[in-house]
């Protein structure tokens, strides 16, 4: 229950900032969502921002927030940080997340990460390989800038292919790329 209120009291602190809208086609490929934002004349890119369009304007429920927290040895702790994704367990065409970070470094840029597991589903379905790994697989799909206070808040469309997939979220420093908030293995589906 205590985690829960942690959780809820994050996301009423990162509700008060402005939070973008942001649609992530493929690696490097990001369209921020504004009253300017071009119609894909891809059909498939064309019906995901449609169908996160639509759903922006009409949220279905999203899963219960999931904390993003230190990760063990194999990151690094920035003193303070703290962060919460809520998403739909299953999306058209896509991943619809929304992503809540506090307590981060100010004006800072970090990465934010869907990471695989080759015994897991949707691994194969990452764009890049793990450095050193032979089956790992990621995808960093957008690198975002903290504000002056060190939060950061938006909701993504990610377009992935269809498929269950079992990943890790990841936010990595733009300076030496280690991880400094993270969840294990969650799970959704993409429609």
């Amino acid at each position: 229950m205590k985690k829960i209120l942690s959780l809820a009291a994050l996301l009423l602190l990162t509700c008060g900032l402005h939070a973008e809208s942001i649609v992530v086609y493929a690696k490097g490929d990001v369209a921020v969502l504004n009253a300017e934002t071009p119609k894909p004349t891809d059909p498939a890119r064309a019906a995901f921002l449609a169908a996160v369009q639509s759903d922006l304007a009409h949220p279905a429920a999203f899963a219960s927030p999931f904390a993003l927290i230190a990760p063990p040895e194999w990151g690094k702790t920035v003193p303070g940080a703290k962060g919460a994704i809520t998403f739909h367990d299953s999306f058209h065409g896509g991943f619809l997340v929304q992503v809540d970070l506090a307590g981060l470094a100010p004006d800072h840029r970090y990465i934010l990460t869907l990471n695989g597991n080759p015994k897991l589903e949707g691994n194969e379905r990452l764009v890049d390989l793990v450095p050193g790994m032979s089956t790992e697989r990621y995808f960093d799909f957008l690198t975002v800038t903290t504000d002056a206070h060190g939060r950061y808040a938006a909701t993504f469309g990610i377009a992935l292919p269809a498929g269950p997939y079992g990943v890790r979220f990841y936010v990595k420093d733009t300076t030496d790329f280690k991880i400094v908030l993270y969840h294990d293995y969650f799970k959704f589906a993409v429609e």
